[in-house]
């Protein structure tokens, strides 16, 4: 008490002995000091760490919204465009109507999660809306999934404290280590290396600022701007919102504020004030699915991705540009939109497809019935026009949305309801097993898990839980296999070895021959599968029973050096230079170096790998009457200054005579009306056709057990004016080995439709 005293009496005599107006100035001195330092500490010593905090409160910066332009198809069909897509959410702040904002939310959750989806994909967006594993006895009822919805934003609205902040994300092991010795029970790391704290908890954020300072190796003024306590200003409810709700939640907005203003809505129940907008610029696919393998898509980070997109890069993208706008204390756009171009004119351009867009989403979803129905791994298909070789459809199953092509990384699973002979079913698919030795990392319903794949004696045992991709083939699914997908086509490349023949001797179809149903080749045997190809028959008979032996005899009257030469005239060894990123192509080597064995194996097509489109090309060339032309997926090219870029049909080269085409036609359209593919015709249309199945070459064999074949056919029509070729494949079926089989239904709805949509008159068939 009396060193309190000392104190005051020492103060009082600092103060007598010196004119008041003295003290007075030394206050302001010392204030004036402090002021000056803390000035400096915010201007200089931490001006960087305050400016981006200040420019995070007050500016937003984003590209600006079209910064790609348009991908169409052939009738003006968007394929991919850039918008604005806006992502919601709610200031539970506001003093007004939350009961009446819970119901007008339920209701656009609802209807941007489930209310056009099937009930899979309903149940998959709730379980991520509500951040759950699974829901138990799950109801596909508007009223139950409602309720679901209303009480999880029930929940949230009514939460006001931030609880959870994220402090630092990719900590190295021994920093998240050291976190948990420090016993500070606020705080939450993971072993994924982020840290998360809840300011609800801390008493005094600048008091543990230093020490979280050393381990994190974050400002200490960071760390106590994080942690400071504060209301909730921002709950999220949904990200890119569709155009459609868009513009229905703005509608709603300006009929609330146009009531309220007239006197016919009571303020109390007002709710706009509420929600938060905040528009994005997205690469936006309208079509979804349809010919995503064409266009495919640019990510989050605006980077492009293959097939159109990528290959005209250059003339799709402006320079970047943004848009800056200044937001309030809250977080809302307060100065919408102050454009800064910076850079933006370019010489920018609009693609036209030659896809139709009607013919490709009937393709998709025909292609799709039929890998089911066959119990498939998956399939490919092409339509070309072969007058003009522009592709008309490229279709590919299983696909993928390119509007959320992350999706394709989504694990399920397995149900041995869905596959009762795992061995068969899920042979050749990617299937994991839990191995926390051998492991790799992927995330099932947000949930990290260490997988490995599955060996072919887990895949039998059922008490094993085991993990496949949901859509079969992980990324894989980004792939055009119509472009990137090689095989060994089998059969239905013996139209090419008869025009070859035909082409170089001076014989017929009626022409005939003796098969004696084998040939041998040093230790090797070749046989017919069809009994129907024994004794005297004719060059017509040969090709419609896939004959092989008459192949080999075929090839051994044309020999190596003009089989090489048409080979290449054909282009089965060159790519076609479509307009397409990741096409394949294989090249064989010269015929000098053919064995006799090679020459005999490729007239019936064993040991040469083509792709769809080089297949299509082929049936193209006998189309047309004899004529290889350049196929292309672009029709033309739009520039802002009017000129336009139009893919000309170019013919390349002559391949065949024309009285061999013909004939090749003559010949396949016999194979429909008359011979063993009767079973396919259509009333009333002349179509030329052909099937063929053939093996899976493994490494040093062919496969023959189940599933182990390519099975498919190619056609054109009609006959007297092909309008359309078709080349369709389906990889390992299920349900039987053979194309005929597993093509002759779904070559019928293809042509069916196509005659239909081309409205093809009909006409007595020969």
């Amino acid at each position: 008490m009396r060193n309190k005293n000392n104190f005051f009496d020492n103060l009082e005599k600092i103060i007598n002995k010196y004119p008041r107006e003295y003290i007075v100035f030394g206050f302001f001195i010392v204030f004036s000091l402090i002021i000056v330092s803390k000035v400096f500490s915010y201007t200089v010593l931490n001006y960087d760490f305050y400016k981006e905090l200040a420019d995070k409160q007050q500016i937003w910066e984003v590209k600006i919204p079209v910064t790609r332009w348009n991908i169409y198809s052939a009738k003006d069909t968007i394929f991919a465009t850039s918008v604005n897509l806006n992502d919601i959410a709610v200031d539970p702040m506001m003093p007004w109507d939350k009961w009446k904002l819970t119901v007008f939310l339920r209701d656009i959750v609802y209807k941007e999660l489930c209310l056009t989806k099937t009930q899979k994909e309903c149940y998959d967006w709730i379980l991520k809306f509500l951040k759950k594993l699974e829901i138990e006895d799950f109801a596909y009822e508007e009223d139950y999934i409602k309720n679901l919805i209303f009480e999880w934003l029930k929940y949230k609205l009514w939460q006001t404290k931030v609880t959870s902040v994220l402090l630092e994300t990719g900590l190295w092991a021994d920093a998240v280590i050291r976190l948990k010795w420090l016993s500070m029970t606020w705080i939450y790391p993971n072993d994924d290396g982020s840290v998360y704290a809840n300011p609800e908890e801390i008493s005094s954020p600048e008091s543990v600022a230093s020490e979280l300072s050393q381990v994190l190796s974050t400002p200490e003024p960071r760390i106590a701007y994080l942690l400071r306590k504060r209301d909730k200003r921002y709950i999220p409810i949904i990200s890119k919102l569709s155009i459609d709700t868009s513009e229905e939640i703005n509608e709603y907005l300006k009929d609330e504020r146009q009531a309220i203003q007239r006197g016919i809505l009571d303020s109390e129940k007002w709710i706009s004030n509420f929600i938060i907008l905040e528009p994005y610029p997205q690469r936006y696919y309208p079509e979804k699915n349809i010919a995503s393998q064409v266009t495919w898509f640019i990510d989050n980070d605006w980077v492009w991705h293959y097939g159109l997109e990528w290959y005209f890069n250059d003339i799709l993208k402006w320079n970047d540009g943004y848009i800056i706008s200044r937001k309030d204390i809250q977080g809302r756009t307060i100065d919408p939109i102050s454009l800064d171009l910076w850079d933006t004119y370019w010489e920018w351009a609009r693609i036209y497809s030659t896809i139709d867009r009607n013919i490709q989403k009937e393709i998709e979803e025909i292609l799709e019935s039929w890998v089911k129905e066959y119990r498939a791994n998956k399939g490919s298909v092409v339509v070309m026009n072969p007058k003009t070789w522009a592709i008309i459809a490229m279709a590919n199953y299983p696909s993928y949305n390119p509007n959320n092509p992350w999706n394709v990384y989504e694990l399920e699973k397995v149900n041995y309801g869905k596959y009762p002979d795992p061995l068969i079913d899920l042979k050749w698919f990617p299937v994991f097993v839990v191995d926390s030795n051998e492991w790799r990392e992927y995330y099932y319903n947000w949930k990290k898990l260490l997988l490995r794949d599955a060996t072919e004696d887990e895949l039998w045992n059922p008490a094993i839980v085991k993990y496949k991709f949901a859509n079969d083939f992980w990324p894989s699914v980004y792939q055009n296999d119509v472009i990137s997908g090689m095989y060994e086509p089998g059969s239905i490349m013996k139209s090419v070895t008869v025009a070859i023949w035909i082409d170089t001797w001076e014989i017929n179809e009626y022409d005939m021959y003796n098969d004696k149903w084998e040939v041998i080749i040093d230790k090797f045997k070749i046989t017919n599968v069809s009994s129907q190809c024994l004794w005297y028959n004719t060059f017509a008979h040969a090709l419609n029973y896939s004959c092989n032996v008459w192949m080999v005899r075929i090839a051994q009257k044309y020999g190596k050096a003009l089989a090489y030469e048409y080979l290449n005239k054909f282009g089965f060894w060159i790519p076609t230079w479509i307009t397409l990123e990741w096409e394949i192509y294989k090249k064989i080597e010269s015929f000098e170096k053919w064995s006799t064995a090679k020459l005999f194996t490729s007239s019936y097509w064993l040991g040469i790998s083509v792709t769809p489109l080089q297949m299509a090309t082929a049936y193209s060339t006998l189309a047309n009457w004899w004529l290889y032309v350049k196929p292309h997926i672009v029709d033309y090219i739009q520039y802002p200054n009017g000129k336009v870029l139009k893919y000309k049909t170019e013919v390349d080269h002559r391949v065949i005579k024309e009285s061999t085409s013909r004939t090749m036609v003559k010949l396949l359209v016999d194979s429909i009306n008359n011979w063993v593919a009767s079973l396919a015709k259509v009333e009333w249309y002349n179509l030329a056709w052909k099937t063929w199945t053939s093996q899976i070459a493994s490494k040093w064999w062919y496969e023959t057990w189940i599933a182990s074949t390519f099975a498919s056919f190619a056609w054109f029509g009609p006959a007297e004016d092909p309008k359309f070729v078709v080349v369709v494949k389906l990889d390992r079926p299920r349900s039987s080995e053979y194309g005929w089989n597993t093509s002759v239904k779904l070559f019928q709805r293809v042509a069916s439709y196509l005659l239909d949509y081309y409205e093809i008159p009909k006409k007595k068939t020969k």
